[in-house]
């Protein structure tokens, strides 16, 4: 049901997967230590959680996405809670701003990196 829970299916897949990608960045920088995060974070998979079910309960209520609200309660409440230093925060909203986005929805083939290497894959069966 959490999956087909939402009345706008393609852009609820676009914003989930952009927000795993995301999810697994934060991860990911931990590993790099002082040079990932000022700070180590225990960024968890409760934040990850709570941050789609946000997103599929704004999509069910709201006619357009809301980014603004999804964006503060992603980067400042739910993994922005857990920053302390000034630039982390600031490092962790700029990487967000990457991932939700309106070209998100609007390119079809929009590139997380300027490589191109990492995108959001197209709408459709993915059997």
């Amino acid at each position: 049901l959490f999956f087909t829970g939402c009345n706008k299916p393609q852009v609820w897949e676009k914003l989930l997967f952009a927000l795993c990608f995301f999810h697994a960045l934060v991860q990911e920088r931990r590993m790099f230590g002082s040079i990932g995060w000022n700070i180590p974070y225990e960024f968890n998979e409760s934040d990850l959680r709570i941050s789609a079910r946000q997103i599929q309960i704004f999509l069910n209520e709201y006619s357009q996405v809301p980014f603004e609200a999804l964006t503060y309660l992603t980067g400042e409440c739910n993994y922005g809670g857990r920053v302390t230093d000034d630039h982390d925060r600031r490092l962790l909203l700029s990487l967000l701003q990457s991932f939700y986005c309106q070209r998100l929805l609007t390119d079809t083939h929009y590139n997380f990196s300027p490589s191109g290497t990492y995108f959001s894959p197209l709408t459709g069966s993915y059997e």
